[in-house]
């Protein structure tokens, strides 16, 4: 007996895996920061902050973009609507 499944196909580069990735990126950068410092060593305070300012940047920038892609989907929905 044959089982039909259907498969929703992944969402490689759609909005899904741009947030999964920009927050796996600041989480690495978070950790990269307490690392930095736990470890200690030569200017530990200045990479930690380095650190925590790309992730600020990061999550600035995924910000950004979430709106840009709302207003372009409302857009192009008023378009097709009118």
């Amino acid at each position: 007996m044959a089982s039909v499944t259907v498969e929703k196909p992944l969402d490689v580069g759609g909005p899904i895996s741009r947030r999964a990735a920009a927050l796996a990126n600041v989480k690495w950068f978070r950790a990269l920061a307490s690392r930095a410092l736990r470890e200690g060593g030569p200017q530990a305070a200045l990479r930690a902050a380095n650190a925590r300012a790309a992730a600020r940047i990061i999550m600035r920038q995924a910000k950004r973009e979430a709106i840009v892609a709302r207003m372009t989907r409302a857009a192009l929905e008023a378009q097709i609507q009118a």
